[in-house]
């Protein structure tokens, strides 16, 4: 993903990353799950209402709606991300809190950096099978 650009609020990175090819609704779903056991206490929601998740492979069968957002702790980046899936758009809306001295100030090359690899990666994970979770 290209990092298309980035807003500093208090407590906040707010960003937009573009994706490489656009991608159908099963795709978006399928980076969502893919990302899903690398959150913490991760939230899903819908079009903004929350979704209540007997498995992590429900993740894959999610409806086709205007957006799916996963937020919760990243212990990759020790960080709170929200991460926001649109339907029919190219790119991928990101908040990282600013809690860590690696997004406590930041300009683009920096934050591109730090976030890269992690958005690539939710990326390819559009476009290869989802892994199987261990159970337990």
């Amino acid at each position: 993903m290209l990092l298309a650009g980035l807003t500093e609020e208090p407590g906040w990175i707010r960003s937009s990353f573009n994706l490489t090819y656009r991608v159908p609704w099963e795709k978006l779903t399928q980076g969502v799950r893919g990302v899903y056991p690398y959150i913490e206490d991760a939230e899903v929601q819908v079009d903004g209402e929350p979704l209540h998740l007997s498995a992590p492979e429900d993740l894959l069968a999610i409806h086709e709606a205007s957006s799916v957002m996963i937020r919760g702790m990243s212990p990759i980046l020790k960080a709170p991300i929200m991460l926001t899936f649109f339907n029919q758009k190219p790119f991928v809306n990101v908040a990282i809190g600013r809690v860590n001295e690696e997004f406590q100030t930041t300009d683009y090359e920096k934050f591109n950096k730090s976030m890269c690899q992690f958005m690539d990666s939710i990326e390819i994970m559009m476009h290869v099978p989802p892994a199987t979770l261990p159970k337990g």
